[in-house]
């Protein structure tokens, strides 16, 4: 009889030869999921990742004090909704069918929408447990999503302060539906679905002005609406390096390496850079909001211009950009890490209070967070979670091409503050020339010292005397 250990080890042996992994490249789609686990695990972090409203979905359809404050506002909108639905010339106003249509369009397609969520996600619920939340999640989002206004939140029967709660909810990771359900549910089949995301997005701004406000990047498909938000807020070139839906790589030539001098980083802060002579400026183009819009230039003989995009922090910032950090870090999609290379950027620029108010004052930063101070430990708390810490602070990795557009500006920016040249005539500029008085003072010495020469000059030589 053969050794149980024996029998044991090489049953394992043969389980770990014989194991395959998964191509997180090769999904068409990232699947509605879970913050990643390693961020979960920070406390500090996943605490702006949990609805505190209204929940959308199965990870948080649980959580009984969501269904005592949100339910009743789901069923409300999906009621309103269904009426709306039923004015198609499809239901003749018969909010019977229309209830029975948008419902069966869930069930006959719940199998395809179950594998766009991730399994720890969804294990546990039946098939018409499923189906039931998928309905009345989806339709009572549409007509969130159609009748959003911030000057009237009478509409959705709301106060302002509790639209603004159910506006910050939307946007969570966890609180995602797929986009082909809000397709199968919209009333265009998905034709809609564009402006609707923008009506949202703006919070009614489209719908009440009667413009489009249309400007989409080349993806032909958004997962869901806080991957919409992500791809709204890129510049099209950023994503054309990303591994393709095929798996064809499309990623430039490896770049020749940055030299050591230039890729070790001797400032601080923004105040660092102040002291040598680079002055930060707000990008004053069209979409001055997206991430890659950054540049530095050095100019003449010691000033230099870091060029920045402006953003406006508010209270539903800490939710949004940390929701979109972890969609950037899921391990299902493949992307460039633009969100988290900006704000490695703003993590090496402001340690404190001082520097968020130079970049407030350069008109970078409007703060409505409440002070200078809670905004530099967002970006401080932030900064601690970053993996773009890994490879762009001192060097780059051709697996995420943004992060050299980074790189090389902090690169030139470390150059033009560790020339010595450059930087003894800018904090002689700032010593001595700070203010007009100081300049006019300094010409007035001048002046005195031109002349006192000159009659120093003529009293050792004076003029002879004509003859």
């Amino acid at each position: 009889m053969a050794d149980p250990a024996r029998k044991e080890k090489e049953a394992r042996l043969a389980e770990l030869l014989n194991q395959t992994f998964e191509d997180n490249q090769s999904s068409s789609a990232p699947k509605i999921q879970r913050v990643p686990l390693f961020l979960r695990q920070n406390p500090n972090f996943y605490e702006y990742c949990i609805p505190k409203m209204i929940s959308f979905g199965p990870i948080h359809h649980s959580n009984k004090d969501l269904k005592q404050q949100g339910q009743h506002l789901k069923s409300q909108w999906t009621s309103l909704y269904i009426e709306e639905y039923s004015k198609l010339p499809l239901h003749n106003g018969n909010k019977q069918m229309a209830a029975n249509y948008l419902y069966e369009v869930v069930r006959d397609n719940i199998m395809e929408l179950k594998k766009l969520f991730s399994e720890d996600v969804i294990e546990g619920y039946s098939d018409d447990e499923l189906i039931w939340m998928l309905f009345e999640d989806g339709c009572s989002l549409l007509y969130y999503m159609d009748h959003i206004d911030d000057q009237c939140p009478e509409k959705l029967k709301l106060k302002l302060d509790q639209m603004m709660y159910t506006w910050r909810d939307i946007d969570l990771l966890e609180n995602q539906l797929p986009m082909k359900l809000l397709e199968l549910l919209s009333k265009r089949q998905g034709a809609d679905l564009e402006f609707l995301l923008l009506n949202l997005f703006y919070m009614g701004d489209p719908k009440r002005d009667g413009k489009a406000m249309i400007r989409l990047t080349d993806r032909p498909k958004w997962n869901h609406i806080l991957d919409f938000e992500r791809s709204y807020l890129l510049h099209p070139e950023t994503e054309q390096n990303i591994t393709n839906q095929n798996g064809a790589n499309q990623m430039p030539p490896p770049s020749p390496p940055t030299p050591p001098s230039e890729a070790w980083q001797t400032y601080k802060n923004i105040r660092d850079l102040k002291k040598k002579g680079i002055k930060v400026k707000a990008n004053k183009r069209r979409d001055l909001w997206e991430w890659h819009k950054i540049s530095f230039k050095s100019r003449w003989w010691f000033s230099g211009e870091l060029t920045l995009p402006s953003w406006i922090y508010n209270d539903a910032t800490p939710y949004f950009f940390r929701n979109l950090i972890a969609y950037e870090m899921c391990p299902d999609f493949p992307n460039s890490f633009e969100c988290c290379s900006f704000f490695s950027l703003m993590d090496s620029l402001v340690d404190d209070a001082k520097d968020v108010k130079e970049l407030r004052l350069a008109g970078v930063i409007q703060n409505l967070l409440g002070s200078d101070e809670e905004l530099a430990k967002f970006f401080n708390d932030i900064g601690h979670d970053l993996p773009t810490k890994m490879f762009n602070q001192v060097y780059t990795s051709d697996a995420v091409p943004i992060s050299k557009e980074y790189f090389q500006v902090k690169c030139e920016i470390e150059k033009h503050y560790s020339s010595k040249w450059r930087t003894f005539l800018a904090e002689t500029r700032t010593t001595y020339f700070s203010s007009p008085w100081a300049l006019l003072a300094f010409l007035g010495t001048l002046a005195g010292l031109i002349l006192t020469a000159l009659q120093t000059w003529y009293t050792i030589h004076p003029p002879h005397p004509k003859k």
